[in-house]
């Protein structure tokens, strides 16, 4: 069952994303061939109001297939094909008369029309998980950075001058690296990916004091046990709710920003070749982990169980929205970036050596899918995800 609820977050998310674009196209007066849920064979399928809705077989994927657009264009994957009988195109069901093409063609609407369109499911995606944020702020509230009960501990910390009560906001490297941090758990994340940081000299510590900004520099403390970098202060437990429709905003902001980061100092790690293979995860491990955290969470009861999926939906949909973007071939943002050139220039690209570098992008994408669905494989029996659940 668990399983099930993970390949259902999944399909919502792209099904969100898809959406996205349909409403951008539909909105503009595009005309769209197929909207579809998954990949491969259909299992169910109809036309309603002259575009095709379709239901496929593996879960994972999805299309929104456009009149005028070629079949690499916004990441999406189109079946449909063209049949010309007299002045009427037919696309499996889906009929246009030639005058129509002019009319409600992608490739014919304005640029600004065209990158909206292209934009809208990243915007969704960002929609989405922004309100997953408030609604796991609305119901656990935000965990925030404060020092607590540290006033005994000897460590180059709190002899800086360090109080309790104080709320770090911010931490600076001796090399000039830094961060704005707004809560406990972003706090937490940073300090784990910046250990070889703290070899470099002193750290400065900013802290919210009695409402006024506060730095501290100390040296960095090293614990005896695990042998890993800490701050050498004490950290209180518990959660603040928000008390206010404006605080419930700005810390929903706290959280989407957070997931926002995670992904950027992911892609920063794989660019300087600090990410193994294991650390890798593509759809196949998404879906093991999330069922695993499910499973886990199923002991705590329903409501338990429906944030940590949210949770693990948000981080995923923040993820999703922001690896369309990427100026890579065959996703949204290599069609976006085709689209800002021509509108910069004020002169449409070459339309064929358009589609070719997308045809290309898509071939390289498909192979880099593969091989990470035989990574996720390799991953999940030799126990990898499993240890990220324990």
């Amino acid at each position: 069952m668990s399983i099930v609820l993970a390949l259902l977050a999944l399909s919502f998310l792209v099904f969100f994303h898809e959406l996205g674009h349909f409403l951008a196209a539909k909105f503009f007066k595009v005309g769209v061939l197929e909207f579809s849920i998954g990949m491969g064979p259909r299992i169910l399928s109809g036309v309603f109001h002259n575009t095709r809705y379709s239901l496929k077989l593996l879960p994972l994927g999805g299309s929104c297939a456009m009149l005028g657009e070629d079949a690499a264009g916004s990441g999406d994957f189109s079946t449909a094909k063209g049949e010309e009988e007299e002045d009427v195109l037919d696309f499996d069901g889906v009929v246009f008369s030639k005058e129509d093409l002019e009319k409600y063609s992608f490739e014919k609407k304005p640029a600004w029309q065209r990158f909206i369109i292209c934009f809208g499911g990243v915007w969704h995606n960002f929609l989405l998980a922004f309100l997953f944020a408030i609604i796991l702020t609305v119901n656990i509230g935000t965990e925030f950075p404060i020092i607590g009960a540290s006033s005994t501990v000897e460590t180059p910390a709190m002899k800086s001058g360090l109080q309790d009560g104080d709320r770090i906001v911010a931490i600076d490297f001796a090399d000039g690296s830094k961060r704005s941090l707004a809560t406990l758990q972003e706090l937490s994340i940073f300090l784990e990916l910046h250990q070889e940081d703290f070899k470099k000299g002193d750290i400065k510590l900013t802290v919210l004091r009695d409402g006024k900004k506060e730095s501290f520099s100390f040296s960095p403390y090293r614990d005896p046990e695990t042998g890993k970098y800490r701050l050498g202060v004490q950290l209180k437990n518990g959660r603040v709710k928000a008390k206010n429709v404006f605080q419930v905003l700005e810390y929903s902001y706290y959280e989407f920003r957070f997931n926002a980061r995670i992904v950027f100092d992911s892609l920063s790690m794989i660019l300087r070749g600090k990410v193994s293979r294991q650390d890798v995860m593509g759809p196949v491990g998404t879906v093991a982990v999330i069922g695993g955290a499910v499973q886990q969470s199923s002991s705590g009861g329903l409501r338990l169980t429906i944030l940590v999926l949210m949770n693990l939906s948000l981080m995923l949909s923040v993820n999703l929205g922001i690896m369309n973007l990427l100026p890579i071939p065959a996703l949204d943002g290599g069609r976006l970036l085709f689209i800002l050139l021509e509108m910069l220039l004020r002169k449409r690209l070459n339309p064929k050596w358009e589609e070719r570098i997308n045809t290309v992008g898509m071939a390289i994408l498909l192979l880099l899918m593969v091989a990470i669905v035989f990574n996720d494989v390799f991953n999940l029996f030799t126990g990898v995800y499993s240890k990220l659940l324990n």
